[in-house]
């Protein structure tokens, strides 16, 4: 877990949409990983030659505390893991309801969430992190990355999660391809397009996710979030489809075409495919304000 390009992009963007950085509580103890050449790059193309200068003297290396200090105005900074192993300086387990007074005005997950079992829970401890007007950053893992850790997570999750009904605005989540590292690619929800936004990918994609937290949301342990298409589902007239009956003649021929079918589809749904619910966003254009 760490701090890495898309993650950096990510808080910039964040920045540039109001989020208060004083506060910051970072879900794992996050290293920095970002090269000292790329992380003066990514100040200078910014024109933030001042940072720059910062980056290049390598007083950023390490863990990110000092980035987010500099760089991002923290005045607190502080992590929370299940162990002391990198001298966290909150040992929880996110799988157990946090207790806590503390509140931050902006919650960091860059790669921890996929290593929890019980990510309601997670995902509950999160919302209670955040102060009112919080915003929440998540950097996690998408597609081929089976292995890595329990989960890889779709846009629906945090589109349903992060709705406006349950307390959170200005939701956002891309898909960031790891060949791509200029282009980020802002998925719409699937609540608004109202269909399934299937994604495929021919390389490993992590999804980048940003919302504010503006409300009280109830748990999800009390109340489970539904998948938005089977929520529209449920509320029209219910029918009966009739089942086609097919030759022995036709179930051969469809046999025979499925993989060529399926192959057709991946490609379809890849994520750099064109198509209306994914939009193609220039990286420096869209978090180049710092």
């Amino acid at each position: 877990m760490g701090v890495d390009a898309g993650a950096l992009g990510l808080m910039a963007l964040a920045r540039s949409s109001g989020a208060d950085f004083s506060r910051v509580m970072t879900i794992g103890r996050h290293r920095l990983n970002v090269s000292t050449d790329d992380l003066e790059t990514f100040f200078r193309t910014r024109n933030r030659a001042d940072l720059a200068a910062r980056a290049s003297d390598g007083s950023m290396e390490g863990y990110c505390e000092e980035l987010l200090r500099v760089a991002f105005g923290a005045e607190i900074v502080k992590s929370m893991d299940a162990s002391d192993y990198e001298q966290a300086d909150i040992v929880h387990d996110m799988n157990t309801p946090l207790l806590s007074n503390e509140h931050y005005s902006v919650v960091l997950d860059f790669g921890t969430l996929e290593h929890v079992f019980n990510v309601p829970v997670a995902l509950d401890n999160v919302a209670a992190l955040c102060a009112p007007g919080a915003h929440i950053l998540h950097v996690l893992p998408s597609n081929n990355y089976v292995g890595h850790g329990f989960y890889q997570f779709s846009p629906e999750l945090f589109y349903q999660v992060y709705a406006p009904e349950r307390g959170y605005e200005g939701t956002r989540v891309f898909g960031a391809p790891a060949s791509t590292p200029d282009v980020w690619y802002e998925v719409k929800a699937p609540r608004d397009v109202g269909a399934r936004v299937d994604i495929t990918s021919r390389d490993q994609m992590h999804l980048l996710v940003l919302t504010r937290k503006v409300g009280e949301p109830v748990p999800l342990v009390q109340k489970p979030v539904q998948q938005s298409d089977y929520v529209q589902m449920w509320k029209t007239d219910r029918k009966v489809a009739k089942r086609e009956r097919r030759s022995d003649l036709e179930r051969f021929v469809r046999a025979a075409l499925n993989t060529m079918r399926h192959r057709r589809k991946v490609a379809r749904r890849d994520v750099s495919s064109q198509r209306s619910d994914i939009t193609p966003r220039q990286v420096l254009t869209l978090t180049g304000s710092f």
